[in-house]
């Protein structure tokens, strides 16, 4: 039914579960899995000094290796044949994801309900609730039973 599945994950433990739901997904139907990140940078655009524009971008840009690494590793551990391809792009989130599901012809586009920034969050509205009212594609909303999801 899905051939190809976007997972947008920023690390936290809410994109991590709904990592194992796109990685178990991908198994089932022997989906290629991207898991992208989304790095909002223009906040930085601001900032006074170079040299921290920099550190901070360095931050993010490490911050997004380790949670496509994440969730590699969760496809191994979990014994599946899914290969996950990883890519990092700057943008919005929303409108970022929305741009690359409909660039790489994703079937499905899976996110936490909840990601690292509540004070983001609540200033901006849910990355996923955006998500869910652009989509061109089904898309699956991954919900916790613990409070920080």
């Amino acid at each position: 039914m899905y051939r190809k599945i976007l997972l947008a994950t920023d690390g936290s433990e809410c994109s991590m579960q709904a990592a194992g739901y796109a990685i178990e997904t991908a198994a089932q139907n022997q989906a290629e899995l991207l898991a992208l990140t989304v790095t909002e940078t223009y906040p930085l655009d601001n900032l006074p000094v170079e040299e921290l524009t920099r550190k901070v971008t360095e931050l993010f840009r490490r911050e997004s290796e380790e949670a496509l690494q994440k969730v590699e590793d969760l496809a191994v551990s979990l014994d599946t044949p899914v290969k996950v391809r990883k890519m990092m792009v700057d943008g919005s989130p929303a409108e970022t994801i929305l741009k690359v599901a409909d660039e790489e012809n994703v079937d499905l586009i899976v996110v936490g309900a909840s990601g690292k920034h509540a004070l983001e969050r609540f200033l901006l509205g849910s990355v996923s609730e955006k998500i869910v009212r652009h989509a061109r594609v089904p898309v699956l909303v991954v919900h916790s039973q613990k409070l920080e999801c």
